[in-house]
């Protein structure tokens, strides 16, 4: 209580909206890859009980190691934003607590289940049958990912400021197509940043078939694997977009007005870059440009085309014009599904491993690849970064000003005994 109520100061120059965001935005970074991580772990895990393929036993356990790695990273800077948060706007962090009372302590006590069970994990690979094991792991993915569910209660209250509580977050209409936004955009951006990673170490393995074949496999089933989520996030954020407008037109408006729509023109760029590299590495696979098939090439150029209609800016396009971009976006969409069908099944057509056909052997797939990761997570801290800017001069849109959550936390009476 004391820590919310002494005089709060200033960053001196920057003011105390940047070192927060700051520490937020690499909190949220981490956080992200490290349930995106564990949820590709587990799964090839499954797959590795299942079929006993050694190749998803070692991907399973280079990203529970990456896990493992990245996790008090994250748990640090998560300490840090919440200290700054405290100190610099205590009010709103006081009145965020107080509503969110229960959620706070069932959150942050999940890390006490997490932690002792996170190393476990980590140091029973060889120990554990791999059947317990994989169902450990399963366990230590579910407290993960209902931390999430029950952080974006709160992240859903600052956009929708209704239904408050414990479990009356789900009731919140933003909740749910933000709550798949964020779990699914999770999984996405670091399947693909790990399609990169392996592009770079397949570059790096030119003396050595077997790690190549490993790579190569990796790069090309992470590639896969990101681009079938990326497809669903446009829908799911068509949908979260719409429910605001519904419900809170003013942020609405923010969000398509002014410097916020900017941005949104910028985040349209992005996604048509992971669609258009997701497609020319698809497309690499094959070797370089002049074995690419008339289907990828298709794709390639639909997605360029459906793309550069979907980022036009207003000025361009106008208001009358701007189904055309939901067209364009949505060309985009089936011509990248449509590649993705044909690759696949492919694959199972051949089953072979050769590097022909197991992704990335070109210079240009590799390029490609590196670029789909590093815009994958340009992307999603963009996304996150327009969701607070078109929040305006409020803390908690509609309901607490930035000026106000700034000063210090008076609780009501009888609130504490």
């Amino acid at each position: 209580m004391l820590g919310l109520q002494v005089t709060t100061p200033d960053f001196p120059g920057i003011g105390n909206n940047v070192p927060v965001g700051i520490l937020f935005l690499f909190h949220i970074a981490v956080a992200e890859f490290s349930l995106g991580a564990i949820t590709l772990a587990i799964v090839a895990e499954w797959h590795h009980v299942r079929t006993g393929d050694p190749r998803t036993a070692r991907y399973a356990r280079s990203l529970a190691n990456s896990y493992y790695l990245v996790f008090s990273l994250g748990a640090t800077f998560a300490v840090f934003a919440v200290v700054l948060l405290t100190g610099l706007w205590a009010n709103e962090f006081g009145q965020l607590v107080n509503k969110f009372l229960w959620l706070v302590a069932v959150a942050f006590g999940l890390f006490f289940l997490i932690t002792p069970l996170l190393v476990w994990y980590r140091y029973s690979f060889a120990s554990m049958a791999p059947r317990r094991h994989a169902t450990l792991g399963s366990v230590l993915a579910v407290l993960q990912t209902l931390f999430m569910v029950l952080i974006v209660g709160m992240d859903s209250y600052l956009i929708n400021p209704v239904h408050a509580g414990l479990t009356e977050p789900v009731l919140n209409p933003v909740y749910w197509p933000l709550l798949l936004h964020r779990l699914g955009g999770n999984v996405s951006w670091t399947a693909l940043l790990c399609a990169g990673y392996a592009a770079l170490r397949l570059r790096r393995s030119r003396d050595n078939p077997e790690e190549r074949s490993f790579q190569s496999w990796a790069a090309r089933v992470n590639l896969r694997v990101g681009l079938i989520l990326a497809l669903v996030m446009p829908i799911d954020g068509f949908l979260l977009v719409e429910l605001i407008k519904q419900n809170q037109p003013g942020y609405f408006d923010n969000l398509v007005a002014g410097v916020t729509a900017s941005f949104m023109v910028a985040q349209e760029c992005l996604v048509g870059a992971i669609f258009i590299g997701g497609n020319i590495a698809l497309a690499s696979e094959d070797g370089g440009p002049r074995e690419w098939s008339m289907s990828s090439r298709l794709a390639i150029a639909v997605s360029l085309a459906g793309m550069t209609l979907a980022a036009l800016p207003s000025a361009i396009l106008g208001a009358t014009l701007n189904p055309v971009r939901y067209v364009g976006l949505a060309g985009a969409m089936l011509a990248t599904a449509a590649n993705l069908g044909v690759r696949m099944r492919g694959r199972r057509q051949r089953q072979d491993d050769s590097l022909r056909v197991t992704g990335s052997a070109s210079r240009i797939g590799r390029g490609a690849l590196v670029t789909v990761g590093t815009v994958s997570i340009a992307t999603t801290l963009l996304m996150g970064y327009i969701k607070e800017h078109a929040r305006g001069d409020y803390a908690i849109y509609g309901e607490l000003r930035q000026v106000d959550a700034h000063q210090q936390y008076n609780p009501p009476p009888g609130l504490y005994p």
